[in-house]
């Protein structure tokens, strides 16, 4: 991997650039779970971040990168079927900036509430989040503003990778590190950090089954793009990877695990009923791998949680339909 695609550096400058508009999220010991399943499980809480996930992290590094580069916008484009443009949103609303966010169909309706709550207008373009991604990038170079893609950008995933940042100073050991994937980004993010610093560290994506793309690109060796999306994770529903995160990923992840839509309303159930977390499926998702994968007893083993904007219909499914 060119080291020009990321450097360990522009990482550090994010975490200081976006300090005060994303939080240090603490890591909890799950004492009820760890003892059930005999490691030492730790929860890194990025729901509690003020728009519900991790994506302020990336999207707000974004900006403030580009206006810190001497650049101008009034407007800020993304494509988003939720969490993402939720984050452009709040931070157009900061700043005083306008927001267009381009939403496949695969958006929910609390979702897309919470994006215009802050301000942002919704166009639907497209079934899937490529082709929503597509029309926004078309959108933004017309108008002169500035497109805030979802994961394949630099500093969009560095920006993610400042979790990696505070989980390294946060817990001395770590042995495995679960990371949920839509496309990409976090886990291209994290994994760069914590490879750079304890190699040992067995790092671990973990996908929809019903949307491999970055398990299947793995496999082939290239990029790829799913002929379509389905799963309950629709925050994960994303058909093609990112080319920037691919080239970091196939270095830094040891592999990627594919699970049914019945283990990820499993594990976010169990989430709630053992921790009394609420979580929407995508952000549960990692944790599902535990529940039918075994690891060493007694090693660290951390858990990403990326989302709490769940909606109605995803609330159902979890408490009334198992």
């Amino acid at each position: 991997m060119p080291e020009s695609i990321l450097t360990l550096s522009e990482i550090q400058e994010a975490r200081k650039r976006i300090r005060d508009i994303a939080i240090e999220t603490p890591l909890i010991k799950s004492h009820v779970l760890s003892q059930e399943l005999g490691i030492n499980l730790y929860f890194k809480c990025e729901f509690i971040q003020e728009v519900g996930s991790f994506k302020v992290r990336g999207a707000s590094n974004k900006v403030l990168s580009m206006f810190e580069k001497g650049y101008e916008y009034n407007t800020f484009v993304t494509a988003s079927s939720g969490n993402h443009g939720i984050a452009v949103s709040y931070i157009a609303k900061k700043m005083g900036k306008k927001a267009f966010v381009f939403a496949p169909k695969v958006a929910t309706s609390h979702k897309l509430a919470l994006i215009k709550l802050f301000g942002a207008e919704v166009i639907f373009k497209g079934d899937y989040s490529d082709q929503a991604a597509q029309y926004a990038k078309e959108y933004a170079e017309k108008n002169n503003a500035l497109f805030i893609h979802a994961f394949d950008d630099r500093d969009v995933i560095a920006g993610q990778g400042t979790i990696g940042l505070e989980l390294i100073e946060q817990l001395d050991e770590i042995d495995y590190l679960l990371i949920p994937v839509g496309g990409g980004g976090l886990i291209a993010g994290i994994s760069f950090v914590i490879k750079s610093m304890n190699k040992n560290a067995k790092i671990i994506g973990i996908q929809p089954a019903g949307n491999p793309s970055l398990h299947d690109a793995l496999k082939m060796g290239k990029v790829v793009t799913t002929l379509g999306t389905n799963t309950i994770a629709e925050g994960l529903a994303v058909r093609k990877v990112g080319d920037l995160v691919f080239d970091i990923v196939r270095d830094k992840v040891d592999f990627v695990a594919l699970e049914s839509d019945e283990n990820i309303l499993k594990a976010t159930r169990l989430i709630f009923e053992k921790e009394r977390i609420l979580l929407e499926p995508s952000g549960a998702a990692a944790f599902s791998y535990l529940l039918d994968h075994k690891v060493e007893k007694g090693s660290n083993v951390v858990v990403i949680l990326t989302g709490r904007n769940i909606s109605q219909d995803r609330l159902e499914k979890i408490f009334y339909s198992g």
